[in-house]
């Protein structure tokens, strides 16, 4: 059996629709039935994802539990909650996968990722020191985590890195899909020279589905490509058919915000840093090849369109 945490997430609710289009058995572990998974609540068991005894009681050897639930501290603060669930709950779960042989398919992110060189590949340890945002650096230990435990053969685990994940069915929303939302008001647009690796929610759920079908036991950057600020939020005006003012702000501007403003410090340091991330292993493994991402920006405007109009109150 195969069970899913953070089932209503962006990326989960997508592979719990992909899932049950495609016939796999599969069960939701949940604290609560969000309106993203509303129509697979039959599928859903409520509990405590970071109790021994509640996985203890629902999981068998032999299983499969993909692991996606995550706090996206992207302001920098509540440190304490952001390692709790992060690192204190990932490790939890991979000790229990551990002991009891149960297949761990856990979804790190490329913000996890240190390196100096342009194009990042799937690393093999990741320099936690170097990173200095909370939500990086628990990711990074997590990660480290099961690396190690697989290096040990004491657990069998996929490893996932999605770039920024951005898509259809973004019901909560996640921070690009707020962004674009946002859009559907402005008559002005404030850009900056920055921009960041965008991957189709959908590249990421077929990525973790034919792993698990390949029992793979390995790690995977799962990106898409970079475009920046500015290509996006015209694209995003031309969906909408909408003409907006756009205005771009000097770069160190923006870093004098950041510095006045640390809770957006992250934010811009990523979208500054023009990093690449190589997809060349997941293509070449797992056969996937990424979706276009202005075909993607567009599909999710219009998502978000129709959900707007549907009575959307997020």
């Amino acid at each position: 059996m195969i069970f899913i945490t953070g089932a209503t997430g962006h990326i989960g609710n997508n592979l719990v629709r992909k899932m049950d289009e495609q016939n796999i058995d599969y069960r939701i572990l949940a604290r609560s039935i969000h309106r993203s998974i509303v129509d697979f609540k039959d599928k859903v068991i409520i509990g405590d994802v970071f109790s021994t005894d509640f996985l203890e009681k629902n999981l068998k050897p032999h299983d499969t539990l993909i692991h996606l639930a995550a706090y996206i501290n992207l302001n920098n603060d509540k440190q304490c909650m952001t390692d709790e669930i992060n690192f204190v709950g990932v490790k939890l779960i991979a000790d229990f996968c551990s002991i009891n042989n149960i297949y761990l398919v856990y979804t790190s992110s490329t913000d996890a990722i240190t390196s100096d060189k342009f194009l990042i590949s799937e690393p093999e340890v990741i320099d936690c020191d170097s990173l200095k945002s909370y939500y990086q650096k628990s990711k990074a230990m997590a990660t480290n985590y099961i690396l190690d435990l697989t290096k040990k053969k004491k657990i069998k685990s996929l490893i996932t890195y999605p770039s920024a994940v951005i898509g259809i069915n973004d019901y909560k929303p996640s921070a690009i899909g707020k962004e674009i939302k946002r859009n559907f008001k402005r008559k002005i647009c404030f850009y900056f020279k920055g921009g960041y690796n965008f991957v189709d929610v959908e590249d990421v759920v077929k990525s973790i589905i034919d792993g698990i079908k390949l029992d793979k036991c390995d790690s995977y950057i799962i990106s898409g490509e970079y475009i920046s600020l500015y290509t996006m939020y015209k694209i995003i005006f031309e969906t909408l058919n909408k003409k907006v003012i756009m205005i771009r702000i000097p770069i160190f501007l923006i870093k004098f915000c950041a510095l006045i403003a640390p809770k957006y410090n992250v934010m811009i340091k990523a979208l500054l840093t023009k990093h690449n991330y190589s997809n060349q292993k997941v293509k070449t493994e797992l056969k996937i090849h990424p979706n276009s991402i202005v075909a993607t920006i567009k599909n999710t405007i219009l998502w978000f369109k129709e959900d707007i109009e549907n009575g959307s109150i997020n």
